[in-house]
């Protein structure tokens, strides 16, 4: 695969997992790109083989500390979970 099907599925990627972000309307009527900087982050661990602790720790530290959103543990883990099946599917 060369750079730019790499930049091309990343991108798409990207799209993807914004879609599955938005869905769980963590801020009601926020901008659909309000949480891109969380979802870069994800992405970028999940390239690099991160497994569910991984994202449900990213999850919950950034929707608290850079989002202000107390979220419960739960909730991230319910989050990381539909991430990680749709990142595993995806890659079957």
């Amino acid at each position: 695969m060369n750079k730019d099907q790499i930049k091309k599925e990343f991108q798409e990627d990207f799209l993807e997992l914004r879609k599955l972000l938005n869905s769980w309307e963590l801020i009601p009527s926020s901008p659909k790109d309000e949480f891109d900087s969380l979802n870069h982050q994800i992405l970028s661990h999940l390239y690099k083989g991160a497994d569910f602790e991984k994202v449900s720790r990213v999850l919950d530290s950034e929707l608290t500390v850079t989002y202000g959103l107390s979220i419960d543990l739960d909730d991230s883990e319910k989050i990381a979970t539909e991430i990680m099946e749709w990142w595993n599917f995806k890659n079957s």
